[in-house]
């Protein structure tokens, strides 16, 4: 059965994915670029080149398990109050950053709806592809092997950023910001194994970012914090998978 699920090189169709993302998102990004859309016109276009992926992955789910249940897509049971709980520090994390930023209140309406679209385009497809489709493909690995790849691989990918004009420091905090925020949720799939609240959060998380003040003096403060908080998170995590591994007698 090992030999089976490791048929066709998922490893190399995982990385194929998150590059055909990057790709896909660095293309719309440059011809907005080049068109001079600007920051609203920008986004748009990434938005559509998230739109395509989100397409193409929903596609390949449907027709691998159209119920979708086997990519964690699933409801949340009253049995699995404490499971919900599992969420509410991440719910915290997601309003640190307009909490201690403060919220854009000079943004237009046309670029709140702007970021509402592509945040929530964004938190389908990055799920989807991170904590779905991948987590599937490497089952036969083990849980260890998927969330390290799964975390690491996320937090390289937005390595991308360095060619949006940020600076090192900048791009350097950003992807230690997303891979922390990768083994989180990679951790979150493998407890609650389900991730319709990962997709809600992602799209929350972003949204919100977005609508936050730039506050560059205190940017490493910001981001320390949220490391902070996701270290924190990850380690109770980390216990209580194991604590729920060794109960089921399944290697962690």
């Amino acid at each position: 059965m090992r030999n089976n699920a490791a048929k066709g090189h998922p490893i190399i169709f995982s990385l194929m994915l998150g590059v055909v993302l990057t790709l896909l998102v660095s293309v719309a990004s440059a011809v907005a670029s080049i068109q001079e859309f600007g920051d609203m016109g920008t986004r748009n276009a990434q938005a559509v080149a998230f739109l395509v992926m989100a397409i193409i992955v929903t596609v390949y789910m449907k027709r691998q398990d159209p119920s979708l249940v086997r990519f964690g897509f699933r409801k949340l049971e009253a049995l699995q109050a404490r499971t919900v709980l599992f969420y509410i520090p991440m719910l915290i994390i997601a309003v640190a950053q307009p909490i201690l930023s403060g919220i854009n209140r000079e943004m237009s309406a046309g670029a709140v709806i702007s970021i509402v679209i592509m945040t929530m385009v964004v938190g389908y497809t990055e799920e989807s592809i991170f904590r779905g489709v991948i987590r599937d493909k490497l089952k036969y690995k083990g849980p260890v092997f998927y969330i390290v790849f799964s975390s690491v691989f996320f937090g390289v990918l937005h390595m991308a950023n360095a060619f949006s004009g940020n600076d090192f420091i900048h791009t350097l905090l950003q992807v230690a910001n997303a891979l922390l925020l990768g083994f989180v949720l990679a951790l979150l799939i493998e407890a609650g194994n389900n991730i319709i609240p990962l997709i809600a959060f992602h799209f929350i998380y972003d949204a919100l970012a977005m609508v936050s003040n730039e506050n560059l003096d205190h940017e490493v403060l910001i981001v320390s914090i949220l490391n902070i908080l996701y270290l924190m998170y990850g380690i109770y995590l980390l216990v209580v998978l194991t604590r729920k591994h060794r109960n089921h007698s399944l290697p962690m």
